[in-house]
């Protein structure tokens, strides 16, 4: 049926391959202002495939991070591919929902998230968790058991969309959706089920020692990990293992240290880096002390990479005694 297309209405297609570009003229306009604003990361909707990052990335470089927004069916089938180019993903329910029978929007959710992990990308999901909120004080049962399956799910993060941008009730749903994921993260059965999953390790240094590490924090009772990162990609490794204890992610880097605010189970620093690994596990000690983790007798774990100051080498794990 026909009809009239008003202003600030989306188009919905489905089962369709859309040839126009996800980036329109306005779009790359407003990207320009958005990068004078040294944003943390740019969000990408409507992507179908690995090329649209790639388009994006040409006017980005390396003074942001991509966000993939899985909102098609399409970026449902070349998933895999997509994440292999963008530095985080996001479940955008709500379109999903409307291009794809709402039985599948749980599943590929899962498949989303663990495939995320499994590449060692930060997710987030959105759209909806909350949705009565925005006109109720308190949520539904469902809308909290739904907000607790992303948490068991994995995810890094879980957003708030209407309730907070327009809602009557922003500071509640705020709090209740902190109150859903800590009630989750303390309860035997998440461990038990982050545990049950198993991670595609790659033959690479990098995965070997984050996944020592999760292994030595239990034996040694270690109470941090400590993460020296110029790039991110080791302190994304460490936290996929979703250890029992914090991840400290330092970073020279200023855009990567904010980036990594993103991520799942890791508290980041900006630091400069130490000239020497003695002097990485030093300033390590005393970090910890600092920021009130550790106590005299305690151990924390620290990776690092030599020579220092080269993105990838991640080589190197240490166990450190607070003295």
């Amino acid at each position: 049926m026909g009809g009239k297309i008003s202003n600030k209405k989306g188009v919905n297609i489905p089962e369709t391959f859309v040839k126009m570009s996800s980036l329109t003229d306005k779009d790359i306009r407003d990207l320009k202002f958005c990068l004078d604003l040294s944003l943390d990361y740019i969000a990408l909707s409507f992507v179908q495939k690995a090329k649209d990052i790639n388009d994006l990335k040409k006017y980005v470089g390396n003074q942001t991070g991509i966000m993939a927004k899985f909102e098609k069916p399409m970026a449902i089938k070349n998933m895999n591919e997509i994440l292999q180019h963008c530095d985080a993903a996001m479940v955008a329910r709500g379109d999903l929902g409307v291009e794809m029978p709402p039985e599948e929007v749980p599943i590929i959710q899962k498949k989303i998230v663990q495939s995320c992990r499994d590449f060692g990308i930060p997710v987030v999901v959105a759209t909806q968790m909350l949705d009565s909120m925005v006109e109720s004080p308190s949520p539904t049962r469902a809308e909290a058991s739904d907000v607790a399956t992303a948490v068991f799910d994995s995810a890094d993060c879980l957003m708030l969309s209407a309730e907070t941008a327009s809602g009557k009730f922003p500071v509640e749903s705020v709090k209740i959706m902190d109150r859903i994921i800590r009630g989750v993260e303390n309860d035997n059965s998440y461990r038990q089920i982050l545990e049950s999953k198993q991670i595609k390790l790659e033959e690479t240094t990098s995965d070997a020692i984050s996944s020592a590490a999760s292994q030595v924090v239990k034996t040694v009772l270690a109470k941090a990990i400590f993460t020296y990162t110029r790039s991110g990609a080791t302190a994304k490794r460490a936290a996929r293992e979703r250890p029992t204890v914090p991840i400290i992610g330092l970073s020279p880097e200023r855009i990567t240290a904010r980036q990594l605010a993103l991520i799942w189970g890791v508290h980041t620093i900006h630091a400069l880096e130490p000239k020497s690994f003695s002097g990485m596990i030093d300033n390590a000690c005393e970090l910890a002390k600092k920021e009130g983790i550790v106590k005299k007798g305690d151990y924390v774990v620290i990776t690092a990479g030599a020579p220092i100051g080269v993105s990838g080498s991640t080589n190197n794990l240490r166990i450190a005694k607070i003295n």
